[in-house]
């Protein structure tokens, strides 16, 4: 073969293989976490993986749960409260009662989701039980951090913060943490945690330690690739943990309420003692249920908060519910060791070789069919971008048989990444000039305006001029309450001011960027944005109003955070309104930015200032109520004249979504303030005192009641003109 051949041949073949390949070591390192971590791709890959979950649900086998499963949950619910005299959390002497009761059931191991971490009535009777009980399991709760691969605990007393392991050390011991990924869904499962330098197993191995009556802290061995315990191999899929196969959705395991088990002959609950006859639930039918089982007992109240969210959902009167108490999870984790039921992981190497392959084969094949000579160039594409959905359509449905068959999880993500990295490259092979200009137009233009706004231009050249449209749209003012006296906390560290404001500032950036907003600048330590533009949106009062109530949310959480940092709490007022104003670019024909103006632009403004005389957070004007009413609760404050305008405006405090709960007290201060709004503004000023002064003992909370009360108690010294209207002008901004 001459070079000539080569080089017209074979060489073109290997720069697009070369290129094929290329593109695929691109998606493994973008992938793998070396470099970085895309989260995106990553909540992908979740959400697959639980459409895999629900296709290997088997709900035929998952009732059948229930019988043949060697773990029982005794579960403390709402309605045990009702039936035990004692309210929760009882007394330890209830859970010493519940081990005697068990243990006559012939329980195999009793584990408690428990944690007693302080003293409490009864703990002698739970602590001569326990010296008698060599089957039972206590729980303890860790704050763990990223010290090495087993979630190194920060601090943690020998004692496991438990009051009955420090003078019996025969009780098993098992940590309840439960571990989740990014999106706040339960799939993995630790079987340790190194603790102060000692492996301590979690709650699910404690339990089958005192199972197979092995020593208290006996842990799994770290085998390649699996972890060991006794005859059981478990794949890994972090080098700490393993993914749960979960038989099915909340309740697929038997639970048995509290008050039942603990209801013998020698215990009364509240109907016995009512009636004054013994009932006595827990007879021996109902201790053939725990006979050889092993034993969870947890907390089912959903004030616990001990619920979390799994692959698998229960069909609630056609609502999903992906909630699944933490009892149960420990319970999945021992049956699945008890079964040897696993997911497996494709090896990694084996993936790295599928991506590079694949990637390498879809680039020449995409590239030889868009060689082919067709009338219509477009149509050709079209047939293109087809073979490549059905591409990763295909490498999908593998990946959910293999997983419901098989018990495999292979990523499908990554190969399907690399098919669309992959088509991307052809189009970037064939069309690069084009492309490379308009990503850089981009790109330049990305650093001065909204990204929205970018698109628009680049699509739409002719837009880059001066001037705008008249819309309707809503207008968003916040501000940071009394920030002159916080600049004064920082005096000669104005770095900290601006770590602290830059914080504050992006939080609430996200928020409103989540919500599709635009915005439109920073002032000082104000935020202005607004939504209904560039981009029309039929419910961008809806939008507005739900930005601002999930900026309230945030911003009470980071108050917590910076009180703990010696930093001060910012609160921040805002102020929304809805109007047709002028949206489009402004400024000169060099140097022009994407804005509104109008006078709807200044009533926002205004209403942000007005909440200082209210001592609300959130107020807004009657014309965005009138939009969003149907989906927010308010309190109508005042008809407010704010300086600059001449006819008042009704203006509300914005409390909260729709179906907010209320107490009933709340509810009820709601309606008696606004009667004595009505009062006050038909100037019965004495009945209006005592509603308001009712409202404001009902809900201390209700602050523009207390206004009121003052203004009532001035007007009944010097009455208001006879033409007054209860309209309250303001002399400030």
């Amino acid at each position: 073969m001459t070079s000539y051949d080569f080089k017209k041949k074979i060489l073109p073949w290997l720069v697009k293989a070369g290129i094929g390949a290329g593109i695929g070591l691109l998606v493994v390192l973008l992938t793998s976490g070396w470099l970085f971590e895309i989260t995106v791709l990553g909540n992908i890959e979740l959400l697959t993986v639980d459409y895999r979950y629900q296709s290997r649900y088997d709900p035929a086998a998952a009732a059948q749960v229930k019988d043949r499963a060697d773990v029982v949950i005794v579960g403390i619910s709402d309605e045990d409260l009702k039936a035990l005299p004692e309210s929760f959390p009882f007394p330890r002497s209830y859970y010493a009662h519940i081990v005697e009761n068990l243990n006559r059931a012939g329980a195999r191991a009793i584990v408690f989701d428990i944690t007693f971490e302080t003293p409490r009535e009864g703990d002698s009777v739970m602590a001569d039980v326990l010296t008698r009980a060599p089957n039972v399991v206590l729980a303890a709760k860790v704050q763990t951090g990223a010290a090495s691969a087993y979630a190194e605990v920060r601090t943690l007393e020998k004692t496991y913060n438990n009051v009955f392991f420090k003078d019996n050390r025969n009780i098993g011991i098992g940590i309840v943490n439960i571990i989740k990924d990014r999106d706040d869904v339960c799939r993995r499962y630790m079987p340790m945690i190194v603790a102060e330098g000692d492996l301590t197993p979690t709650l699910a191995f404690a339990a089958l330690n005192k199972a197979y009556r092995l020593k208290p802290l006996t842990t799994v061995a770290l085998g390649e690739g699996e972890f060991v315990y006794r005859d059981r191999r478990i794949p890994r899929f972090n080098p700490s943990d393993f993914l749960l196969d979960y038989y099915g959705p909340v309740e697929t395991f038997r639970y048995v309420p509290f008050s039942q088990v603990i209801d013998d002959e020698q215990f009364r609950t509240k109907d016995e003692l009512e009636l004054e006859e013994d009932i006595n639930a827990f007879d021996d039918a109902a201790a053939r249920l725990f006979r050889n089982k092993i034993v969870l007992v947890g907390s089912l109240m959903a004030e616990e908060r001990d619920y979390h969210n799994i692959p698998i959902y229960k069909d609630d009167g056609g609502k999903k519910n992906y909630a699944m108490h933490g009892v149960e999870i420990h319970a999945t984790a021992i049956q699945n060791v008890l079964d040897q039921r696993f997911v497996r992981v494709l090896d990694p190497t084996i993936a790295i070789v599928i991506v590079l392959a694949l990637s390498t084969l879809a680039f020449i094949g995409l590239l030889a069919l868009k060689s082919i000579k067709v009338r219509y160039v477009w149509a050709l594409e079209i047939g293109v971008v087809l073979v490549v959905l059905l591409l990763v359509f295909g490498i999908f449905e593998v990946g959910v048989l293999l997983f419901a068959n098989d018990g495999l999880l292979i990523n499908v993500v990554n190969p399907s990444l690399a098919l669309i990295f992959t088509y991307l490259g052809t189009a970037v092979y064939q069309y690069l000039s084009e492309r490379q200009q308009k990503a850089m137009i981009k790109g330049v233009f990305s650093h001065y305006l909204n990204p929205a706004v970018v698109n628009i231009l680049v699509n739409d050249p002719s837009k880059a001029k001066l001037g705008g449209d008249l819309r309707d749209l809503t207008i968003f003012f916040s501000d940071i309450a009394s920030f002159t006296t916080i600049s004064e906390h920082y005096h000669g560290k104005p770095e900290g001011l601006v770590e602290l404001l830059n914080e504050y500032l992006e939080e609430m950036t996200t928020i409103v960027l989540k919500y599709e907003g635009t915005l439109d600048k920073y002032i000082g330590d104000a935020i202005m944005a607004f939504w209904g533009a560039p981009i029309p949106q039929k419910d961008h009062a809806v939008r507005a109003c739900l930005a601002a109530m999930e900026m309230q949310v945030r911003l009470s959480e980071l108050r917590k955070k910076w009180k703990k940092e010696g930093r001060p709490e910012l609160v921040a007022r805002c102020g929304i309104n809805t109007g047709s104003v002028i949206a489009g670019n402004m400024g000169g024909k060099d140097r022009f930015d994407y804005t509104v103006i109008g006078d709807p632009v200044n009533l926002a403004s205004r209403l942000e200032g007005a909440n200082k005389q209210y001592e609300s957070l959130i107020m807004i004007s009657e014309f965005t109520y009138k939009l969003v009413q149907k989906h927010v609760t308010v309190r109508e404050l005042d008809l407010l004249q704010v300086k600059g305008k001449n006819e008042p405006v009704k203006v509300y405090e914005l409390m909260g979504k729709h179906d907010m709960p209320l107490t009933a007290q709340q509810r009820q201060s709601l309606e008696i303030y606004h009667e004595g709004l009505k009062l006050y503004r038909s100037r019965q000023f004495d009945e209006a005192i005592a509603y308001m002064e009712q409202a404001v003992q009902l809900d201390p909370t209700c602050h523009a009641a207390r206004l009121y009360t003052e203004r009532a108690n001035l007007y009944k010294i010097a009455p208001p003109p006879q033409d007054w209207n209860g309209v309250f002008i303001m002399k400030t901004k």
